[in-house]
């Protein structure tokens, strides 16, 4: 069967020829099963009832992808392995994926979906003579064919069906979005060539050189790359090493390298654990490779002067969502939605990840309920799209073991052989804001104190009497928290004496440099990560590291003391132990791979593989964002005007853009999409109980999902975030 043939007066999209947007699909992969995909996905446009829609002859919208599904179980020579992935993508590729078993007793059902009515009798029918073919097709046959499979499920729900499944659906989504907005088949990226890969190291070669002289670092970067060379075969590399050994460069030369030595690599993706860090590595990673896409939940698009050209503007768009360039830093919530989600928005490029290096920075942030599955369901990935991961992190959950061939790359060595840049001492003296206000007030050093929830941050901020001494939690607004991130960092460059009060925030990626530091009781791998930040570059001999007790807030719970961390993740009695007395930097391996054994041990994993074998899409995501993302349906979002009337700017540009004539539905919710970007600058999250106490005293509207604090309100200001001056209910914040 040749649909091609079919009229070019029949429209798929308007003014486009039907058989020109499938051919363009259908080319779109060398892979037999998908060109069947494309040939069948939109059969429905062939009815009369979607030609007067795409003619604007009538404003009733009509199915197109069920009638390809159904079309196709007649028309094909026979039902194989490939047969349910194949449907599912034609009659899915504009929804998510679901609950396969559970869509196909649906099907099965005549109840559900009764397909023996005259109206779609005569659809098939019109749509038959387009395609210039009969089929046998009868609605109890339809039935029990899902009902055979139902039958026989546990022989097409396996591991290779899932992959199978994704395969189908990603291509054809991406297909099918591609040719609409270019008019073409869609065409990947060339492979990294070895020619622009020696110009990248070259680069990274002169940035260093510039860089003081280490010898330790030089020493560990021999030793990974010996051990590389050695070990070329494997597809997952682990690197454990202690801050400051310079992983984010050896990592991405490695990743260069790994594209260099295989020759079949077209993308490096590097993500990170929170948007709060993206940009320091982005403009690293700028300076070596040029141009690098950014990609989270507020990434804009790259404007040009042509930006206002509707055509271009789309395009811009759906590139930079499905990562088209060589270089992408992103989060690990886009790199696990892509891999796991069932949606469409994010299976758009999962093709993406195809013969790439991934490289997985401070894995430990991802939730150890899920690790296992992860990291088991990296290695599956890893084979099944030609993926290279490298996972590092200075303080590496005990995951070696999980995989089958993975090589760990670093060594003992450069823990116990490391310059000694501090000492953790467990100080049960100190067990108050008084008492820990004072002791950080009589250093004559730069001090960073990490404590564990807003709330007490606040308070010791409060309680601090030094000119110099900064706050950063997350009830700061993203763009002021950058920009005092700045400040410090320059600050502390010229040897300034200052104090950051923070929460956890700093702990991964900020590249900050203290003389000494104080950490509330925490997991022993935060405390590392905190004191990381201290004598980060080891030229101030061997530096305080402070551990104290969990302090205690008026009329607090004693459940809720040790919040947010749980028993498992603290292991309190272990941890106390090993700081009892001081403990150097070098003899912290043995300690923190015992913790991390320990916390494996007790932890109950949740398995995300027997979802992937049961083709349970809707569930597996539901299963992964309910333990990566829990909701928090107390907390709502609150943007902070930083100039008069700048939430009514954006009001007026979004109706401005919504009632343009010039754009059609698609185009004007898309320029909406960027618009909102900019607001996530100046939102922060916070608990809906502090709403109500603020609206008693403040006028606070609520539009578009989120509360407005107007300009000039005196309870939020850049560097204190919101004033404990002016709110008096400090207990409503949130941890």
């Amino acid at each position: 069967m040749n649909l091609f043939e079919v009229d070019k007066k029949i429209w798929s999209h308007p003014d486009k020829p039907y058989v020109y947007h499938i051919e363009n699909i259908a080319n779109s992969f060398e892979d037999k099963a998908h060109r069947v995909s494309a040939n069948f996905h939109d059969i429905g446009k062939l009815s009369n009832e979607f030609q007067r829609y795409i003619r604007k002859k009538t404003k009733e919208k009509t199915t197109h992808a069920i009638e390809g599904g159904y079309l196709f179980s007649f028309l094909i020579d026979s039902i194989d392995m490939d047969f349910l992935s194949i449907f599912f993508s034609i009659v899915k590729h504009h929804g998510s994926l679901p609950n396969i078993k559970d869509d196909v007793y649906r099907y099965s059902n005549i109840n559900e979906h009764s397909f023996d009515k005259e109206s779609w009798s005569q659809k098939l029918a019109v749509i038959e003579k387009h395609l210039d073919v009969k089929s046998e097709h009868d609605a109890e046959e339809f039935h029990k064919l899902m009902r055979m499979f139902i039958d026989n499920f546990e022989n097409f729900s396996t591991i290779e069906q899932f992959f199978l499944f994704k395969k189908r659906y990603s291509r054809l989504i991406l297909a099918d979005k591609f040719e609409a907005i270019f008019n073409e088949a869609y065409q990947n990226i060339e492979y990294l060539s070895k020619k622009e890969i020696d110009i990248y190291i070259q680069n990274m070669a002169d940035i260093i050189a510039q860089k003081t002289s280490n010898n330790f670092r030089n020493s560990a970067k021999r030793a990974i790359f010996n051990n590389y060379q050695k070990n070329k075969n494997s597809n997952i590399y682990l690197i454990k090493a202690p801050t400051g050994v310079g992983k984010t460069f050896i990592a991405l030369e490695l990743a260069l390298t790994i594209a260099k030595d295989r020759g079949d690599k077209r993308r490096i993706i590097t993500a990170i654990p929170f948007t709060s860090i993206i940009d320091q590595m982005h403009k690293e990673y700028e300076n070596i490779l040029g141009d690098v896409l950014k990609y989270h939940h507020l990434t804009k698009y790259k404007e040009t002067k042509e930006e206002d050209e509707k055509e271009q503007f789309s395009q811009k768009i759906f590139l930079t969502d499905i990562w088209h360039e060589h270089f992408i830093v992103t989060t690990f919530n886009q790199l696990l939605y892509t891999l796991f989600s069932n949606h469409n928005r994010d299976n758009v490029r999962l093709e993406t990840f195809r013969d790439s290096v991934i490289i997985v920075d401070e894995v430990q942030n991802i939730p150890r309920v899920l690790i296992s599955s992860i990291v088991k369901i990296f290695e599956l990935f890893a084979k099944e799209y030609n993926i290279h991961f490298i996972i590092m992190s200075a303080t590496m959950p005990s995951i070696k073991g999980l995989f089958e061939n993975a090589i760990v790359l670093s060594e003992d060595w450069f823990y116990k052989e490391k310059t000694n840049r501090y000492r953790l001492h467990f100080k049960p003296n100190i067990n108050t804001f008084a008492t820990l206000s004072k002791k950080i007030q009589k250093q004559d050093k730069s001090v960073l104190c990490v404590v564990n929830t807003i709330e007490k941050a606040k308070k010791l901020y409060q309680n601090i009497n030094h000119e110099n001494c900064y706050l950063l939690t997350t009830h700061q607004i993203p763009k002021h928290r950058k920009a005092i991130i700045r400040l410090i960092k320059y600050r502390l460059k010229k040897n300034h004496k200052i104090v950051l009060i923070a929460t956890q925030l700093i702990e991964a990626g900020v590249d900050l440099d203290f003389d000494m530091g104080y950490r509330e009781f925490a997991p022993f791998g935060s405390i590392i990560q905190m004191a990381g930040r201290v004598n980060r570059e080891g030229q101030k001999g061997i530096c305080d590291v402070s551990v104290f007790d969990f302090l205690e807030m008026e009329n607090q719970n004693e459940d809720i003391k040790q919040l947010p961390y749980s028993n498992i993740d603290l292991q309190n009695d272990d941890t106390r132990n090993w700081l009892k007395n001081p403990l150097k930097e070098i003899d912290i391996l043995k300690n923190l791979e015992t913790y991390f054994q320990k916390v494996k041990d007790e932890t109950n994993d949740v398995d995300l593989l027997e979802r992937m074998k049961k083709l349970e899409f809707a569930s597996l995501f539901e299963l992964l964002d309910a333990n990566f993302m829990p909701k928090q349906p107390w907390k709502v979002s609150l943007f902070i005007e930083v100039r008069a009337n700048q939430f009514n700017e954006y009001v007026e540009k979004r109706i401005e853009i919504l009632n343009n004539p010039k754009y059609d539905t698609f185009e004007a919710i898309n320029r909406v999409k960027e618009l909102e970007k900019d607001l996530g600058s100046y939102t922060i999250t916070v608990n809906n109980k502090l709403i109500e106490k603020l609206a008693q005293n403040y006028p606070i509207t609520d539009k578009f999902g989120r509360f407005i604090l107007i300009y000039d309100n005196p309870t939020y200001e850049k560097y204190r975030g919101f004033n404990p001056e002016y709110t008096a209910f400090e207990e409503m914040f949130d941890d």
